[in-house]
Parts: C-alpha cells; sequence; structure tokens
C-alpha cells in the first residue's frame, strides 16, 4: 500500500513537471476597417495552457458602456471550429481552449453616438477615418480569472510579452503610428496595443521634423498648406526653451473635426495625448476662414498647447490632482512658443491674456477653491483648470521677474521650472503634489503658492501684470 501510494505521489508530480506553465502573451491583431468601425481577429499564443480569460475595457476619460461597442464575440480554434466562451459580466469573456494557439474574433463599432463629445478618442467619419485609441475597447488578456474581475476602468494590459497589428486598408489608407513599421499596412510592438494610438485612413505622411511625424487626413482644410510649417516652428521654440521632448519617435496625427455643431462655432479645435502620440482635431466654417488672422492665431496657440503636452504629461508624469499643472501650463506655453515663433504678436498674445482674464470672471473663477481640488472635480470644471490655470501660471511667471529671484539665473521662469520638475521626477514614477508644490516655493514666496494654487483669493489684473483698463 505504501509502495503504491509512493509511486501515484511520484507520477502526480511527473504529470505536473511535464504540463506546459502559463505564460505571457503574443498577440497578432487583423483589423478590416468597416462603415461602422472594424472588424478584428486575433491569433492568441501563449498564456494559460487550458483557458484564457478575456476582458474588453475603457480607457482614462471613456465611459464605462465602451466596452459594449465590442460586439458578435467569438473564439475558434486555427482549424475554425467553435471553442467554448462564457460571458462573464461587463464585456468579460472565459475561454476555453484545447491548446496555446487559438483565435478571438469581434467587431467593434467607434462611431459616437449623435452629440456626444467622445470624438477625439476613438471615431469614424464616414467610412473613410479610423482612429483607434488603444486604451479603449480593445481586449486585455490573462491567465487567470482575477485578471477581468476588475471593472472596465481599472483592467491591467494582461502579460503580453509581444503583439502584432496588421490592416486590411483601401489602397489610399495608410497607417499612422510610432510603433515599428513592418510595411505599409503592418506594424509591430513591444507590448499590448492599450498602450499605442494609431490611426488608419487616407492620410498624407510627412517626413519627420525634429523627430516629430505629421499624418495629414485628405479632409483637414483648416490652413493645410502651413499647418506643417507652423507645427515644425512651434516645436522648434519648445524645444529651444525646454530641450527636446521625448528621445522617441513621436506622432502628430491631424484629423478633421467630425460634424459636433462646428458650423456654430467658427473655428473648433480638440486634443488628445497618448504618449508620444498627438490627435489634433480642428474644423472651421467659412466665415472662420475669411478672418484669417484669427484662425491663425487660434490655431498656433492651440498646436502649440498640444506640442507641450509632450513634455507634460508624456515625460514628466503627473497625478490627477496636478491637471491644472498640465493643462494650464500647456496654456501658457502655448501662447509663449507660439510668440516665440513668429505666429503670435506679443500684443495679440497680451490680449488673448486679456481674454482668458474676462472668461475667468464671467466662469466664477474669483469663487474657485484650490487648483487641485478642482483637477479632482467634476467635468465642468475643466474650463477652470485651463482658464485659472493660465492666469496662476502667467501670475507665477510675473512675480519670478518681479522679485529679484531670477538675479543669477540666466534662465526664464518657464526654464527653471521645467528643469526643477525633471530634477524632481524619478523615472517613470509620478509627481505628487508635495513635490510640484516644493518646487513652486523655490521659484515664487510661498504665500504665492497657498494664495493663487491651493487657496481661494482671487486673481487681479495687476498681479498678472496688465492694466486695470
Amino acid at each position: 500500500m505504501q509502495k503504491r501510494l509512493l509511486f501515484s505521489v511520484v507520477l502526480s508530480l511527473t504529470v505536473a513537471a511535464c504540463s506546459p506553465a502559463s505564460g505571457p502573451f503574443d498577440l497578432s491583431f487583423d483589423v478590416a476597417p468597416n462603415a461602422a468601425g472594424a472588424e478584428i481577429s486575433v491569433l492568441v499564443r501563449g498564456g494559460n495552457p487550458r483557458a484564457a480569460w478575456v476582458g474588453f475595457a475603457a480607457g482614462p476619460g471613456a465611459p464605462v458602456s465602451v466596452v459594449e461597442r465590442a460586439t458578435n464575440v467569438r473564439a475558434t480554434s486555427l482549424a475554425g471550429e467553435s471553442l467554448a466562451i462564457a460571458r462573464l459580466a461587463d464585456g468579460a469573456y472565459r475561454v476555453d481552449h484545447p491548446g496555446l494557439t487559438w483565435r478571438l474574433s469581434y467587431e467593434l463599432s467607434v462611431k459616437p453616438l449623435p452629440g456626444a463629445e467622445t470624438f477625439y478618442r476613438t471615431s469614424v467619419r464616414g467610412p473613410d477615418l479610423l482612429v483607434l485609441v488603444g486604451s479603449d475597447a480593445l481586449p486585455r488578456f490573462y491567465v487567470e480569472a482575477s485578471g477581468v474581475e476588475s471593472p472596465p476602468y481599472e483592467r491591467a494590459a494582461g502579460p503580453v510579452a509581444a503583439a502584432r497589428v496588421a490592416f486590411a486598408l483601401p489602397q489610399d489608407w495608410r497607417v499612422a503610428t510610432t510603433a515599428r513599421a513592418l510595411d505599409r499596412q503592418t506594424f509591430e510592438l513591444d507590448e499590448h496595443p492599450v498602450g499605442s494610438v494609431f490611426a488608419v485612413g487616407p492620410y498624407e505622411l510627412l517626413p519627420a521634423i525634429n523627430g516629430l511625424r505629421i499624418a495629414v487626413h485628405r479632409d483637414w482644410h483648416v490652413m493645410p498648406n502651413a499647418i506643417a510649417g507652423m507645427t515644425d516652428d512651434l516645436l522648434t521654440a519648445l524645444e529651444g526653451e525646454l530641450g527636446r521632448p521625448t528621445e522617441a519617435a513621436a506622432l502628430a496625427l491631424m484629423n478633421p473635426l467630425p460634424d459636433l455643431g462646428v458650423e456654430a462655432r467658427g473655428l473648433q479645435t480638440a486634443g488628445m495625448v497618448r504618449g508620444e502620440t498627438l490627435v489634433l482635431y480642428a474644423g472651421a466654417t467659412a466665415a472662420a476662414h475669411n478672418n484669417a488672422d484669427i484662425v491663425r492665431d487660434a490655431m498656433a496657440v492651440f498646436v502649440g498647447h498640444e506640442l507641450f503636452h509632450l513634455y507634460v504629461p508624456s515625460r514628466v508624469q503627473v497625478s490627477r490632482e496636478l491637471s491644472w499643472l498640465s493643462e494650464g501650463w500647456a496654456m501658457h506655453m502655448g501662447k509663449r512658443a507660439a510668440v516665440a515663433a513668429g505666429w503670435l504678436s506679443e500684443d495679440s498674445s497680451r490680449e488673448r491674456l486679456h481674454s482668458a482674464y474676462r472668461r475667468y470672471i464671467d466662469i466664477g473663477g474669483y469663487r474657485a477653491g484650490s487648483l487641485p481640488a478642482a483637477s479632482m472635480g467634476t467635468e465642468s470644471q475643466r474650463d477652470l483648470l485651463y482658464v485659472r490655470g493660465e492666469l496662476v501660471f502667467a501670475l507665477l511667471a510675473e512675480e519670478w521677474r518681479r522679485s529679484g529671484r531670477s538675479s543669477g539665473d540666466p534662465r526664464s521662469f518657464e526654464q527653471s521650472l521645467w528643469h526643477r520638475l525633471i530634477d524632481a521626477s524619478s523615472g517613470n514614477d509620478v509627481l505628487t503634489l508635495e513635490q510640484v508644490r516644493a518646487v513652486l516655493n523655490e521659484l515664487v514666496r510661498p504665500l504665492t503658492v497657498r494664495r493663487y494654487v491651493e487657496g481661494t483669493a482671487p486673481i487681479t489684473l495687476p498681479a498678472l501684470g496688465l492694466p486695470l483698463h
């Protein structure tokens, strides 16, 4: 009896040792755009040798319902035989498979709902433009059930060793991405696609400018002959003050603005940043085009703002309560870059600061509490982050110039702030409010930081260095 028991134990250990262990996934996405979005097939290698857990997820700021855009989810063997797939909840599935290689297929709708301003995240304009933001509505793959037990907005990428994405594109379409291109329609990634942004459509891919590649959609119509030169000038101005934003390849996608009421607003812009990729949208009415100076000034500030996001938050990561730092400083630096590049006059810049102050008063900004608190607030407070944040940075720079703290330091306030933030940032760690407070306290009076960044003191025109009238 004892011998048989010992034999059983040895046999069990032998079988366990011979069973393949779970490992990271190797994924190959094949994407075929259609009128509503795309049909996607994923060849899955690796993972758990018996089962896989798949969870669609919503990226930061995207509605949780985005997981419902993935439909007709199914799993098959390499021979095309259906595999057992069970829907768990909230876009989560368990797939039972006989080996380490199988295929997941699904359809993805990326057309925004009427009136939903999510076009800057994922959108389709008719059948000819598809922008996929990796962190939205793409599946994550896990080796155990715990991966899909998190809600859709908290699901990580899962253990992925490598990924490849290939598109079946119309003849005049191109793939625009910062990933390694294998050919006109295929690229490779070192991680799951949720860490990337890629766009497909009828783009003209312009030569790289200071490490930044520009992809212009054929329907882009705002300063079409000048946008590349403007972007080059603005990036050069920012690099002249702050240095190169990133050593990696960067991408700016110039997309036409979908029809979301732009006709009533003259010129409308929107932007988003994901790592080293900027997704820019712009649209203008004929009336706006007739006033070329206003369009030029507004576009210069807008593009300068978005390019600054290659510095913050792309290069220096900040916590959510520091959204005011990211957005307010971007507004401030967008105007500085536009002036330095010659696309905006100093007088126009001061007038725009006056306009920002008037807007600050109109939206009740003088009643605002701390900027960190507003950063943690609702979407309705976004204007406050932009407008009050911009005014605060203009105010801090004005105090720096007046106080004499800059004596002996040949750098501008903006240069000094940037280099101190770089020094405070360690690797990929996210900067905290305490670190930023300490940096600002080195540059201006702590009382100023408490009053205007963290307190309730109203901002005045004299504090901004502007006349009262």
